[in-house]
Formats: C-alpha cells, structure tokens, sequence
C-alpha cells in the first residue's frame, strides 16, 4: 500500500478570493484509515481532491510513497475516490458493475469472481449481484458503488461523505463494513465526514479542519479535545 503526505498545502479555486485550503501539512502512514472531520467548507472535500489528482495545489506539495505527484494524471496515480453520489451503469447487473473496471485491466475472470464475491460477503450484497440499478434500493445502490470501487485494491482510496444521506441505521452498520473491509484490505484511506460520531467509530487518526487550516491530529480516544473543536450537534425536539 501507501503512504500520503501533505506538505504546506494550500489551494484556491479561480472564482474565489478566499483560499479553500490554507499551509495544511499531514501524513498518512501506509494502511492507516485516516479521517479528516470538519463542517461543510472547511476544506476535507478540496484535499481528497488534490490527493486523487482532480484539482492542483496552489501551493506546496502532495507525495505518495514521498513522490511528488502534483505533475502525475489522477489515471496515474491509483487513486480511488468515492463520492457521497453514486453512478451505477443501469444496463449492468451488481457483479457487472463491481468487476467492470478490473474486466478492462485484464485481470484473470477467476480473481475477478474471487474479489466481487469476497466485497459481496463482506458489504451484504451477495443476494442482489444478479440485480439490476433499478432492481435495488439507495443504501444497496451506495454499497455497490463503495464495492466497486474497493474491488480494484488501489495504493490509496478517498471517501468523500459517502454516508452522508442514508438513515442513521443502516449509516452505522455500512460504516463499520466499510471500516472492516479496509482493515481486510490494508488499503491506506482517506475519509472526510462532518460527524465526530463516525471519525471515532472508524479512525485510526483523525484531522480536525475548519475554514481550510488544519487544527491537530488527534487519537479517537482524545475524545474531550475532539468534543472542544467539533462538538456533535444538538439532537433536534420532538
């Protein structure tokens, strides 16, 4: 796998004055799930970003395995990212879709199989690999997009709030597969929420952000800091 390192990093988009991410130094050891927390705006989404290859620093430098790939295509760079929206190709089935991409690498037909069937089992999709995009419902739709992006084992996967609208049921449930499949995996992830509750359910370190600067790298159990920088929000009244 690999390791992700930051180094004063700042970005600004063109139809903005204000940078979007401002002097953000982090490192992400090899295999670790690494969870940068913040509110909207805070710049999570604009770092995954840059790490994939879809924007460019304005300033200082990204390496994987301490290679500068600021010049790299993001087709280069092994890099998987995965939104909160998903688009499955509606004339494929579940397994289709899953082992679609590793079809057009050459992959051998049977570790294709072994992969699909293996990321089935583990996000509970194994009964609907035969279905189709409007044969499932959102959360399955959701677990066939994690899975097949998963399936093609990068250097590094970006999760960019992939939960963000299911139900808080099956949000909880899916994140701990999606945790326990990285872990199987010892795939280096990056995954941006604005929920405290799941960054300490899933980190092994998390980056708290707020308005595009970095204020610390904590342990999940560092739950009172956390707690100081993030407070969850108020449950609404009945």
């Amino acid at each position: 796998m690999s390791t992700v390192t930051l180094t004063d990093v700042s970005h600004r988009y063109p139809s903005t004055v204000t940078p979007s991410v401002t002097g953000v130094t982090l490192h992400v050891p090899d295999g670790e799930f690494f969870v940068l927390l913040g509110p909207s705006g805070s710049g999570k989404s604009t770092i995954l970003r840059m790490i994939h290859g879809m924007e460019r620093p304005s300033g200082g430098t990204v390496a994987i395995d301490g290679q500068d790939v600021g010049s790299t295509r993001p087709s280069d760079r092994d890099v998987m990212l995965a939104f909160e929206n998903y688009a499955l190709y509606p004339h494929m089935t579940v397994a289709e879709n899953m082992g679609f991409a590793l079809r057009l690498t050459g992959l051998d037909r049977d570790e294709i199989d072994r992969r699909v069937l293996g990321a089935a089992a583990q996000l509970g999709l194994t009964e609907v690999l035969d279905a189709r995009n409007d044969e499932l419902d959102g959360l399955q739709r959701q677990k066939v997009a994690l899975a097949r992006a998963l399936v093609r084992k990068p250097r590094v996967f970006v999760m960019d709030e992939p939960l963000a609208h299911l139900p808080q049921d099956v949000r909880d449930s899916t994140r701990d597969q999606i945790r326990a499949m990285q872990q199987d995996l010892g795939i280096t992830t990056l995954y941006a929420t604005s929920s405290l509750e799941d960054a300490r359910a899933v980190a092994d370190h998390i980056a708290v952000l707020d308005d595009g600067r970095l204020l610390g790298v904590f342990a999940p159990e560092q739950f009172s800091q956390l707690t100081t920088l993030v407070p969850e929000p108020e449950p609404e009244p009945s």
